[in-house]
């Protein structure tokens, strides 16, 4: 045993260098694999970002596509409503002329002059009978 301590004494600086080199060959391999490791994740978050930005672009068309839809139904919509405005105003106005020519048959016939008498009214409604007839 003292043989092996004192081989250890003389050559203590040799050991040293040997345990200094050893210590940083394992440093060494420890940031490679901890660089081999970020790269590795570096390059999954750039497929990630990839994927992300691709997923964007679709919602961004699909975004644009609903929003053209959108429009299209807004403006199919203002042209209904247009035409139904148009044909209400139309039908207003053929109403509107109706109720005139009703209410001026109404008041010729209430200023009619019928003689009294069921002959005396049928001859009268005869003689009108054109003009009744295109009501």
């Amino acid at each position: 045993m003292p043989a092996l301590l004192g081989l250890l004494g003389a050559s203590w600086r040799p050991l040293a260098i040997l345990a200094v080199l050893g210590t940083v060959a394992l440093g060494a391999t420890v940031l490679i694999h901890e660089r081999n490791a970020a790269r590795a994740h570096a390059a999954a978050l750039e497929t990630d970002l990839a994927a992300a930005r691709a997923s964007v672009a679709a919602c961004q068309g699909a975004v644009a596509q609903q929003n053209a839809a959108v429009a299209a139904l807004r403006a199919a919509a203002q042209s209904a409503v247009g035409a139904a405005a148009t044909r209400e105003a139309n039908l207003a106005a053929v109403a509107s002329a109706g109720m005139r020519k009703a209410a001026t048959q109404a008041e010729a016939i209430a200023n009619a002059h019928v003689a009294p008498g069921c002959d005396a009214a049928i001859g009268w409604a005869n003689a009108q009978a054109k003009e009744l007839g295109s009501w």
